[in-house]
């Protein structure tokens, strides 16, 4: 056997070598990412679901408290005015 038939022996060696590690190396990637694509699932329905529980509780306190949640719309209402207001103000 000679060095160029040994080196190309080598080199075809190292080839599969490298062609496993980049195989094993892919089917890990694809594992994690859909292993994340499931848990972001998973977060988005949880999300989903909190926000719709906070809509319902919120019409249910002003459907329960008219008055009180009249004088916090107002409230928060005044404090955006007021803000804004000095945002403009600042500009002049």
């Amino acid at each position: 056997m000679s060095k160029g038939d040994n080196l190309s022996e080598e080199l075809q060696i190292l080839k599969d070598k490298a062609k496993k590690i980049t195989g094993k190396a892919r089917e890990e990637y694809l594992e994690h990412v859909s292993d994340l694509k499931e848990k972001l699932k998973q977060v988005t329905g949880e999300t989903s679901e909190k926000a719709k529980q906070i809509i319902d509780q919120t019409g249910t306190y002003i459907k329960e408290n008219p008055q009180k949640a009249t004088l916090i719309g107002l409230g928060v209402g005044v404090g955006i005015g007021v803000i804004i207001g000095m945002l403009i103000g600042r500009r002049k």
